[in-house]
């Protein structure tokens, strides 16, 4: 995607924005501000969510023939322990204060890999007469819903791949060179169930050669924990796949006119944030350049402020048909899903009104809808329509409606007007639906989810002694409008304002409006020196080297300052 439209027109200026917009937001009362809105708008280009499955199923298929026999005797088991167990069953209170947990990291025990210059530690490898050779290795942590495994010190030859399957036609990858983000760390897509196999393919005709070059390590296992449906008469029963409550709505079972589009919009978000894996809800917002569509998602501040390489992005993740089967291949008929992006850059964020603005690293699916928004202040309006569609318990989407009450009690350094406050008229909200954002009855984006306030907020079907609380996005629009009202109106006239001062991003030009770049300039093989505008090669200590970091050894193995192996 990086010839796409979006990604080369708001390059140039992100640089200067990203130094003052993580800001905390106006609080209340919200000052007088021109009123802008919005309409929404649908991504064109690229491929729907059912072609991008499609596509990573023939990649399955292609792939998993070159498996050799016998991996299963080479499984890495990475589990989890009780203690984990019952960290993540325990009961979640969506008050905005925490993303809610959804799973763990466990770290790999030993070297699980390709040394550099040395040979696999795992795993079965097929050597065939002309030199070139297929790797394999089973990774499960056994009962998780889903897995993804972090690379480390990777990197490849020319015509080397590394990929990810899992069951039912689930594909990750090409990995190739140093990985997703050109620095050799960097975790693969999930997949739905407990275990996958790493297939590494090596093409080449200089296997003397390239084969010692081959370095990669499985440094963790993220394990990601499934909720068993519950059986008593608090839980949803017509749902085979969630624990969600009872008074919860299936969004596939209702047609509102306001949030027809925000189906389009919303996505299940998952990142990785320490040793604990998380969840929320975002959504995609449309800016006033009609010119471009820059993949801006929102969602809440208490869900994360900084950019995550590792967030991954679920669009029209629903369930089959109303009250239908759940979207992953634990139930009969289902279909495993496979996240539609992955990485996101934040350009703002703040506290008061609990929003986090993103860029998502690659485009969204074809067919998503951008949506409109409106910064007039509706927190004191009361009886305003509310509407959201969000992705409660990490399950499928479900839907809500709300309506404003400005005669209810405010919770402590929650204000009125920094937030809205609103009583559920219909569905509710869980943990997940955190940063999900809220439209009024013309589908525009007023504020996001932060979360419940009230006496019972364990109960998310009490909606007599709780309120339902979104971040305004009136009250923090200044700290977000040089995003999504661009004074320019976005596209360019000349090189000049392109330029984004940093060499290892290439030279920058203006063409037919739009900001295009020559990439990377160096070489492959060669590592970018920004500080010297220069292309080196790559150096690492042998064993013994002093070393402050694991990236400075050949071995990505650093201990007590100094390099442990080659």
């Amino acid at each position: 995607m990086i010839g796409s439209k979006w990604k080369c027109t708001w390059k140039a200026w992100l640089g200067m924005a990203l130094g003052v917009a993580f800001v905390a937001a106006a609080g209340s009362p919200v000052l007088a501000q021109r009123t802008t809105r919005v309409g929404p708008e649908v991504k064109q280009e690229g491929l729907t969510v059912a072609e991008l499955a499609a596509q990573r199923r023939g990649l399955n298929l292609r792939i998993s023939t070159l498996i050799p026999a016998g991996i299963a005797n080479e499984r890495l088991n990475v589990g989890i322990t009780q203690q984990d167990r019952e960290l993540l069953d325990a009961p979640y209170v969506n008050d905005g204060t925490a993303p809610m947990r959804i799973g763990v990291v466990k770290p790999v025990e030993g070297i699980v890999g390709k040394l550099y210059q040395g040979d696999f530690t795992r795993g079965v490898i097929e050597t065939r007469p002309d030199g070139s050779f297929v790797w394999a290795m089973e990774v499960s942590s056994p009962q998780a819903q889903a897995i993804r495994v972090h690379l480390t010190g990777f990197n490849l030859p020319e015509n080397t791949e590394m990929y990810l399957l899992g069951p039912d036609g689930q594909a990750d990858g090409p990995y190739t060179l140093k990985g997703r983000h050109g620095d050799g760390d960097f975790w693969t897509r999930s997949i739905t169930s407990d275990t996958g196999q790493l297939v590494l393919r090596y093409s080449g005709t200089t296997p003397a050669v390239d084969r010692p070059q081959v370095s990669f390590f499985i440094s963790d296992v993220g394990h990601i924990h499934g909720r068993p449906p519950k059986v008593d008469e608090q839980s949803h029963d017509s749902w085979p796949c969630s624990d969600n409550a009872p008074c919860v709505v299936d969004a596939q079972c209702v047609n509102v006119a306001a949030v027809v589009d925000a189906k389009d919009a919303i996505a299940k978000l998952e990142w990785i944030q320490g040793a604990f894996i998380n969840t929320c809800t975002g959504g995609l917002l449309a800016d006033t350049d009609t010119a471009s569509q820059i993949p801006y998602l929102l969602t809440a501040n208490h869900c994360f402020t900084s950019s995550r390489s590792n967030l991954e992005t679920f669009f029209n993740y629903t369930t089959t048909s109303c009250n239908g089967s759940c979207p992953d291949s634990l139930v009969t008929g289902g279909t495993p899903p496979s996240a539609s992006t992955v990485g996101i850059t934040v350009v703002a964020t703040g506290n008061s009104g609990d929003f986090t603005l993103g860029i998502l690293d690659d485009a969204p699916p074809a067919g998503s809808v951008f949506l409109g928004w409106n910064n007039a202040p509706i927190a004191f309006t009361n009886g305003a329509d509310l509407h959201r569609i969000s992705n409660a318990n990490f399950g499928p989407q479900v839907y809500s409606r709300h309506d404003v009450d400005t005669g209810s009690p405010t919770c402590t350094g929650i204000p009125r007007g920094g937030w809205i406050y609103s009583k559920d008229a219909s569905g509710a909200t869980m943990g997940g639906s955190s940063g999900s954002p809220v439209v009024n009855a013309a589908g525009e984006v007023v504020g996001q989810l932060t979360g419940c306030c009230g006496f019972a907020c364990g109960d998310v079907c009490d909606s007599q002694s709780n309120w339902t609380i979104d971040g305004a996005l009136a009250s923090y629009y200044s700290a977000v409008e040089q995003f999504l009202d661009p004074p320019t109106g976005g596209g360019c006239t000349g090189n000049p304002e392109c330029d984004d001062g940093l060499f290892c991003t290439g030279t920058e030009t203006c063409v037919s409006g739009s900001c295009q770049s020559s990439g990377n300039p160096c070489a492959s093989g060669t590592v970018c020196n920004e500080g010297t505008n220069s292309c080196d090669a790559p150096v690492c200590g042998g064993n013994k080297a002093p070393c402050s970091a694991n990236s400075d050894c050949c071995s990505n193995n650093c201990r007590r300052g100094a390099c442990k192996g080659n």
